[in-house]
């Protein structure tokens, strides 16, 4: 018969093998990171239960603070919008909220990989319940979102929970606020 401390010493390892990687990426430099970023996939959750076409505008509100608003619209097509802002706690990670007026309560916000070219981003929360692949444009390359899948999994994402975004040329209320990176 086995050791029953060995039994829990081998739950305890799978577990820790188990968790995803949310190390935000290096060296992102936040100012090209602003603009308008479209979702191509999620992972489900209560806040955006049911939308689509879903998109977010990041700015600048000053030296490490970001305002941020997400569009999204319901299979009826009414156009949700929820605006937050966020604190950049390091390059690449930001603490953002979208519950007025308790600016202090925080979620996690971390762009675990950026292209070098700021065209496609995979990024999470803390752990492993939030999960997003962004892109620049509406529309994404199968190769960019085989890319983006890539990363995720190699950080320990379960790539089979996503659930891709129906984007489709859209006019929208807000202005595009992509810039030239």
């Amino acid at each position: 018969m086995r050791h029953p401390l060995s039994y829990l010493l081998l739950i305890f390892c799978s577990q820790l093998l188990a968790q995803v990687d949310t190390t935000p990426q290096a060296n992102i430099d936040m100012a090209r990171y602003y603009g308008r970023w479209y979702e191509q996939a999620r992972y489900e959750n209560w806040f955006e239960e049911g939308l689509e076409k879903v998109y977010a505008d990041y700015a600048p509100l000053g030296p490490d603070h970001v305002q941020v608003t997400n569009y999204g619209t319901t299979r009826q097509g009414e156009l949700h919008k929820a605006g937050g802002r966020g604190i950049v706690k390091a390059p690449g990670e930001l603490a953002v909220s979208f519950v007025w007026p308790y600016w202090w309560f925080h979620a996690p916000y971390k762009i675990l990989y950026l292209t070098p070219e700021y065209d496609a981003a995979l990024v999470s929360g803390e752990g492993e319940d939030y999960l997003w692949l962004l892109t620049r444009g509406e529309e994404a390359s199968p190769r960019l979102l085989h890319k983006l899948e890539q990363e995720a999994r190699k950080r320990g994402f379960d790539t089979s929970r996503l659930l891709y975004t129906r984007n489709q040329k859209r006019k929208s209320t807000a202005p595009d606020t992509n810039r030239p990176g």
